[in-house]
């Protein structure tokens, strides 16, 4: 299994050849705007997802939607009637599958083919889905190797990996060079079938399947897989989907000859074993901590402070706060479980305080130009953030632009960064004109209320 950072859409233009929809599901549960709503479709959006308390975030500067289960079951169902055109990782399937039929393309006779070269060649091995070495003999200054017609080879050396196919050419076999994607579509289709497991977690939420049993998948197949499952560092070379997603994921597989079968083995997950042990709070970072403190403070909230957790008190009750070593939040009644690593993630961060505040009847105060103000620069992720958020208000508001990069240690650690742009030891796609005219702004006008 290749990397995991590939593009969402990028193998959505099949799918767009009749129009593109005004919303995709780019990940399990997570819905991008794609084309802009009428305002009548917007008003009737904003009512839904009211209803369903939704908020929109940026995800990678896009419009998203992001959901639970069994919300995004309640807001497709919502949006009937609607004229708001969507397009689901169901509706995805049925489309990059009719591409992919499961059969099995056979492989030419051996042939003895020229190499342009004595580099490590490999061969594509049906039967185990994997690159066979090639054994290269040298005659009169060339090199040659046998191969079957039809099958693809990958050259490795120190310039980098091609991709050929063999082909005979009148009576004489010839390397054609080709697309690292195109090879790995030809291989699915040479690729005999093999048989991948599924286990389930101990209660019977998630699936997993090891990514050493879905050897050279194409990339549009890929994509597919990896924007239905989530992955865990804590979890290694592993996929985990929702356990109700096993149909959908069998049939995806299925179409690359891969047979998805259920295991009665089970997986106890690091995240079940911690999710419920709450973290004490001298183990949170103070500067991240502080920022939920100072916030749930500003809208008006009691805090007390407790060796697991917080208890937070507003006009409508209390809830109390643990921090657990899990990937997602949640809230049972009175009890709110955060994720410890949402107080890295500015949008999951803002979604949790204004859940806080909806909760307790807290202020309404704008929570991500709050967030952004007291966000702490610890991490290059935090630093992007801060930088970019202060260039994307300047334009609209220089005060908050301003207040945004902040003061002290804060504000040096802006101005070293853009420092290093200007002497081209750091390079950046961001608006360093723009951060200059702030740090110019903040300079001249050092204290701002």
């Amino acid at each position: 299994m290749r990397g995991l950072n590939l593009e969402p859409l990028e193998f959505c233009d099949i799918c767009f050849q009749k129009g593109r929809p005004n919303l995709c599901e780019t990940y399990k549960n997570e819905f991008t705007k794609i084309t802009s709503l009428q305002f009548s479709q917007k008003s009737r959006l904003d009512k839904v997802l009211n209803r369903l308390e939704i908020r929109p975030r940026s995800v990678e500067k896009r419009w998203t939607l992001v959901m639970d289960s069994q919300k995004r079951k309640e807001f497709l169902d919502s949006l009937w009637g609607m004229a708001i055109t969507i397009h689901t990782l169901e509706d995805h399937v049925k489309t990059i599958t009719r591409l992919y039929k499961p059969e099995i393309r056979k492989l030419g006779e051996e042939k003895q083919v020229e190499l342009h070269s004595p580099e490590t060649w490999e061969a594509f091995d049906p039967k185990s889905r994997g690159w066979a070495p090639l054994k290269v003999e040298t005659k009169k200054e060339k090199f040659y190797a046998k191969v079957n017609l039809g099958n693809v080879l990958k050259c490795s050396s120190f310039e980098g990996t091609t991709y050929f196919r063999t082909y005979l050419k009148d009576i004489t076999p010839m390397l054609a060079p080709m697309e690292k994607r195109a090879v790995y579509n030809i291989v699915s289709t040479i690729a005999e079938p093999i048989t991948a497991i599924w286990k389930s977690d101990g209660e019977g939420k998630r699936g997993f399947i090891e990514q050493n049993q879905l050897p050279n998948v194409p990339d549009e197949i890929f994509n597919v897989l990896r924007r239905l499952a989530t992955v865990d560092k804590r979890i290694s070379d592993t996929l985990i989907f929702e356990n109700d997603d096993y149909e959908l994921v069998k049939t995806v597989l299925g179409c690359i000859k891969i047979e998805l079968v259920k295991s009665s083995e089970t997986i106890t997950t690091l995240s079940e074993k911690k999710s419920e042990i709450p973290i004490l709070l001298e183990e949170i970072q103070k500067e991240r901590l502080q920022v939920m403190l100072d916030i749930v403070k500003e809208m008006g909230g009691k805090i007390e402070t407790e060796k697991d957790g917080l208890t937070i008190s507003g006009t409508r009750g209390l809830v109390k706060i643990i921090f657990v070593d899990n990937d997602k939040s949640a809230q049972d009644g009175n009890m709110v479980r955060i994720s410890v690593s949402a107080l890295e993630d500015p949008p999951r961060f803002a979604e949790i305080l204004f859940m806080i505040k909806k909760r307790l009847g807290l202020l309404d105060l704008p929570l991500e130009n709050v967030l952004s103000q007291h966000w702490p620069i610890i991490s290059d992720n935090d630093l992007q953030y801060v930088i970019q958020t202060a260039i994307s208000w300047w334009s609209n508001n220089q005060v908050l632009a301003t207040k945004i990069i902040g003061d002290g240690s804060k504000f040096d650690k802006v101005k070293e960064w853009n420092n290093k742009i200007k002497q081209g030891k750091v390079r950046s796609t961001l608006d360093t004109i723009t951060l200059g005219k702030i740090i110019k702004q903040k300079e001249s006008n050092p204290i701002v209320k």
